[in-house]
């Protein structure tokens, strides 16, 4: 699953062959369609088991009772989340579209955007709703500049603006 998270990361799924994967992970192609049936199941097993140790990763920073601390972790997700996981995060940024990694990362922020509502109904917010929303694509954003642009001043410079502006 390794070999394949960082293939499926560096070529995109549909570029990566399975007989490629079993080369660079020194197996056979048949181990593969023992173990997963098809490439589609393998890159199902390796998109969840990438979800699992971002949901174990992040769980602590959605846990938070401060409503300002808990949309401060939100912000700090892209930063932390992307050095700890960048092939998978790379990989996910090449299957934005793909059915399978949708709705394991509907699935993920689902979770945050619940703790984020209630967040903002305890600051006051009229529309919590439009704040999450608002916040998740902000949130969003900055995990595609910090994926593509490894400049992490610049990411922490802007990350700090926007964590101003949620300070009440």
């Amino acid at each position: 699953m390794d070999t394949a998270l960082t293939l499926f990361a560096d070529k995109g799924y549909d570029a990566t062959p399975t007989s490629l994967i079993a080369k660079e992970a020194g197996v056979s192609e048949g181990l593969i369609f023992k173990h997963y049936i098809s490439k589609e199941n393998l890159l199902e097993a390796v998109v969840k088991a990438g979800y699992r140790r971002i949901t174990d990763r992040s769980k602590g920073l959605v846990v938070e009772e401060d409503p300002i601390k808990l949309i401060g972790n939100v912000l700090d997700m892209p930063l932390k989340l992307v050095e700890e996981e960048r092939n998978f995060w790379r990989m996910q940024f090449r299957l934005v579209d793909e059915e399978i990694s949708q709705k394991h990362h509907m699935r993920y922020s689902h979770s945050v955007m619940q703790k984020l509502e209630g967040a903002f109904k305890k600051l006051g917010y009229e529309e919590p709703e439009l704040e999450t929303e608002i916040l998740m694509l902000l949130v969003e954003g900055l995990w595609r500049l910090y994926l593509t642009n490894e400049d992490k001043g610049h990411f922490i410079k802007m990350l700090d603006l926007i964590k101003a502006k949620y300070k009440r």
